[in-house]
């Protein structure tokens, strides 16, 4: 009996390739939500704008923040230690023709001109002394000395009078009734007023968002619409976008600033923001002497809600109908960045277009671009203030160029253009600057123009900086009594923890303002006197040069 025996074919497994095509599924699937994604191809219009809208405001926040870390970097040493500075001017050179010889003869001796400037300060202890000298035909001419802290600032010039003349704060009573005039207990520095006034990024983040998130749900998605396709080019650059506005009617403007202006009456962190800075500026003042009338918090706060409350009053009273209509058009990138944007009026019937506010900005790689121009709305071709800024970094080697345009009546009023290179390379950073300027004098028929170049190289110590630069700067069809040109150049040298060195106020070494008799004041008139014909007698050769032939 044969026993059949039972041959299967064999089956492919279906494992392999339904798992080959599961993958291939989640790529695809993951590679098509990544495009919607990234095209918004499910956003609304507002959803695009609001998003773009915040990635700006993250990317300016985390701009400023870098911009502030490294200033706070390079102020540090001069803020935790002495800082000791010398700066020699020379080599000046006037381009000039000019008959008089006399007149030229000065011109002759600028050429062997030098003023050499020192200066100490110590922000930690409030202090701070230098000297200016001026040098002719290497010679020392004459010198002038200064010192201040808090209450005492002193000064003199030695080759006229060896003692230093100072004025105390403390003696403010006989200087009052002596010059007629009230003063302070003590001189307030300029970071007396940034501490006083001075916002974390958080206290303003914090007080901020509340704001922008009513803003946000306030908009309706009727304000804004999205046109596809669009193009942004400016400066080299170009870029498909998506053209976004945000439209306002006089209503729609009128119930976002009643609600803006409701929610700041009731916002007490505002509120306690805007006070805080008042009063450490008032107190300030006050504990260093100057007259000022602080207002009450309870006063403060009436002020400030009178403010709101005028505010509010004034948009409930405005029944005006008009078809105008605030507009905000923006060409905004696939990446949510805001390549320009432009704020106008439509005008009384809707149909005009009165622009006030035109801006572009963009970061491709290492180049980075920002226009910003405000506008006159009622007259935008010809009155504007532009200012212009472009850069290319690459391997520490930056290029680029910035300007400033003032147009007036259809008129150039100011036109200054710049451009320039900068290097870094270790310690050594290297800066170029070319420059025109143009402006409108009113004392002139004709603008007043200008061209110039400025160099400037630093290299950093162990303890302080190194920096040398040159100045040269030539004008465009000068009047006969003006000069062709101007150079001069410039070495600075910067020490960190070298420590002030004042000198004590004593009767041998100094006189008192405050309580200058008419004797002593006599006294000092004659010696100055004789000083002056010794310095004479001293530089007679030198002096003799400008004496009439």
């Amino acid at each position: 009996m044969e026993t059949a025996t039972n041959v299967t074919t064999p089956r492919k497994s279906l494992k392999k390739p339904l798992l080959i095509a599961g993958v291939a599924a989640v790529v695809v699937l993951g590679g098509l939500g990544t495009a919607y994604a990234k095209l918004d191809l499910f956003k609304s219009a507002k959803t695009i704008y609001l998003q773009s809208e915040a990635e700006s405001m993250l990317k300016m926040s985390d701009s400023i923040s870098q911009a502030y870390g490294k200033y706070e970097a390079y102020m540090q040493p001069y803020l935790e230690k002495p800082v000791h500075s010398t700066a020699e001017l020379g080599d000046i050179n006037l381009d000039a023709t000019i008959p008089d010889p006399q007149a030229q003869k000065v011109l002759d001796l600028l050429k062997d001109a030098k003023l050499v400037m020192t200066s100490s300060i110590d922000d930690q202890k409030r202090q701070q002394s230098g000297n200016l000298e001026v040098h002719l035909a290497d010679k020392k001419l004459a010198t002038f000395e200064y010192f201040m802290n808090d209450s005492i600032v002193g000064f003199r010039l030695p080759e006229f009078y060896a003692k230093y003349g100072y004025v105390d704060l403390k003696d403010r009573a006989a200087l009052q009734q002596k010059l007629g005039q009230e003063l302070p207990k003590r001189f307030i520095t300029y970071r007396d007023l940034y501490n006083a006034m001075a916002i974390k990024q958080d206290e303003v983040k914090s007080v901020l968002t509340p704001y922008a998130l009513l803003y946000a749900s306030s908009l309706k998605d009727s304000q804004v619409t999205l046109k596809k396709d669009a193009a942004f080019s400016e400066e080299g650059f170009q870029a498909g976008a998506r053209e976004v506005t945000v439209s306002f009617t006089q209503e729609e403007a009128r119930a976002l600033a009643a609600q803006i202006a409701e929610k700041a009456k009731a916002d007490q962190k505002l509120f306690d923001l805007i006070y805080s800075r008042y009063h450490n500026v008032a107190v300030l003042m006050a504990d260093s002497g100057y007259p000022v009338e602080e207002l009450s918090k309870e006063d403060f706060r009436k002020n400030y809600d009178k403010g709101l409350d005028d505010l509010l009053a004034s948009i409930k009273n405005d029944t005006s109908t008009s078809k105008e209509q605030l507009k905000m058009v923006m060409l905004i990138d696939s990446d949510h960045q805001i390549l320009s944007r432009k704020l106008l009026f439509t005008g009384e019937q809707g149909n005009e277009e009165k622009v006030f506010w035109n801006s572009a900005t963009y970061q491709n790689g290492g180049d980075t671009y920002y226009r910003y121009s405000f506008l006159n709305p009622e007259d935008a071709q010809d009155s504007a203030l532009t200012i212009t800024y472009k850069a290319s970094e690459k391997s520490g080697k930056t290029t680029g160029t910035v300007g400033v345009a003032v147009k007036e009546a259809g008129e150039n009023a100011l036109d200054f253009k710049t451009n320039f290179e900068t290097t870094k390379e270790g310690k050594k950073e290297n800066g170029t600057y070319n420059f025109t300027l143009s402006f409108q004098d009113e004392y002139e028929p004709k603008p007043v123009s200008l061209s110039g170049n400025v160099t400037v190289s630093e290299t950093k110590t162990d303890n302080g900086i190194d920096s040398e630069g040159s100045v040269k700067i030539a004008f465009a069809n000068p009047s006969p009594d003006m000069p062709k040109g101007v150079s001069f150049k410039l070495k600075a040298k910067t020490e960190f923890g070298k420590p002030l060195d004042i000198p004590a106020m004593t009767p041998d070494n100094s006189v008192n303002v405050a309580t200058l008799t008419d004797e002593q004041m006599m006294g000092i008139q004659q010696e100055v006197s004789l000083s002056a014909q010794k310095f004479m007698a001293e530089h007679q050769d030198l002096l003799q040069q400008f004496m009439m032939p």
